[in-house]
């Protein structure tokens, strides 16, 4: 192995003083193609000089968004000398180097060993003579960096392969790590519909979004009510991209979840009133005549709009809204929509009440016609 080794290495001396042979002077950038980078990586750079005499030279590095086609940094190394043959590079042999900065917000900290934010650039050198002897006064070379944090971000919730009792779940994941790779980090959510015989991936890739929400900027998101409801007894796959700014960063696996069939009515007594609750209740009940509920008015509204939506047939239309004064704490509230011709006798309605604080609160329902 160290005897394979040895001849990789001459191989590579003799190809790039070949090189360096007719181009006079070879930069050759040692940077990674993808993963961590930290600002002072940037100067790790090979330079061969044919010349038989040494070149006076200063080095300029150019770092450009490839997303935006933005300059994100700039910098410039002090005067050093090239000798003929192969020099090796680094920051320490390039001091004082002067950095500029685009509105990109590209470095995490100031610090010459700090890491660089997550994305796709094109890390350009122009090598800068100045020994008039050469007839050389600019030399570039450029290469492709991609930067990705060490953690894509997971997926938490719904757990792959699952099965979930609400038509409106909750979607939860982790941020990418380190986070601070990521200054102006948010978010993609992807929900399909699964076909038979597709996996998560597939779905992802090939069908046609249920739901899709950009620029989200917390690692969760409760499904809105004002979304096609999902189904029972479907299968669903979703993903979440994380990206700094409008710059691809990383995406999370596909996963896929069930929702559980709906099957659990409960038939009340005419006297009872059942509560409104947070989130979405996996449950239904019946409702003979008049609407009644009994809804906790914890931010003490006067007034609070009451909405109903389909629950089946057509999953979130809009059937009606009504403003009902309220009264802090409990209130036992009646509806009459018997024989209202908008209610339809054994279809599904869900109530939902949004308080001040933006929360929802609601309930299920089967109506029966008297």
């Amino acid at each position: 192995m160290r005897k394979l080794n040895i001849c990789v290495f001459f191989f590579l001396m003799i190809f790039l003083t070949t090189m360096a042979a007719g181009a006079q002077v070879l930069i050759s950038p040692q940077l990674p193609a993808a993963g961590l980078l930290h600002k002072n990586q940037l100067w790790n750079i090979l330079l061969i000089s044919n010349y038989s005499y040494s070149i006076g030279a200063r080095l300029q590095m150019t770092m450009t968004d490839v997303h935006s086609g933005q300059k994100a940094l700039m910098g410039m190394s002090a005067p050093f000398t090239i000798a003929k043959g192969a020099k090796q590079l680094n920051e320490s042999a390039l001091e004082p180097v002067q950095y500029s900065y685009s509105g990109l917000n590209i470095s995490v900290n100031n610090s010459a060993a700090g890491l660089l934010a997550a994305g796709k650039y094109m890390v350009c050198y122009t090598l800068i003579t100045t020994n008039d002897k050469t007839g050389l006064s600019v030399l570039e070379e450029c290469v492709p960096v991609e930067i990705e944090p060490l953690a894509p971000p997971q997926l938490i919730t719904p757990a792959d392969t699952s099965w979930v009792e609400s038509r409106y779940p909750n979607f939860t994941w982790l941020p990418p790590a380190p986070a601070a790779m990521v200054p102006q980090l948010h978010y993609e959510i992807l929900l399909v519909e699964m076909k038979k015989g597709q996996n998560a991936y597939d779905a992802i890739q090939k069908n046609t979004p249920v739901y899709m929400q950009i620029h989200l900027s917390a690692a969760f998101l409760p499904y809105p009510s004002s979304a096609q409801s999902l189904e029972p007894g479907r299968h669903y796959a979703w993903q979440v991209i994380a990206r700094n700014g409008e710059a691809y960063a990383q995406k999370t696996e596909a996963w896929s979840f069930k929702v559980k069939p709906d099957t659990t009515i409960i038939a009340i007594d005419h006297t009872l009133y059942p509560k409104l609750g947070k989130g979405y209740d996996a449950y239904s009940y019946i409702c003979e005549g008049n609407l009644k509920f009994e809804y906790n008015n914890e931010t003490a509204d006067s007034l609070a709009t009451v909405t109903v939506y389909e629950w089946q047939g057509a999953p979130g239309r809009k059937v009606e809204s009504r403003v009902i004064r309220m009264k802090p704490g409990q209130n036992f509230i009646e509806i009459g929509i018997d024989g209202i011709a908008k209610y339809k006798s054994e279809q599904q309605y869900l109530i939902e009440v949004i308080n001040k604080r933006k929360e929802t609160w609601n309930l299920k329902f089967k109506y029966v016609r008297n």
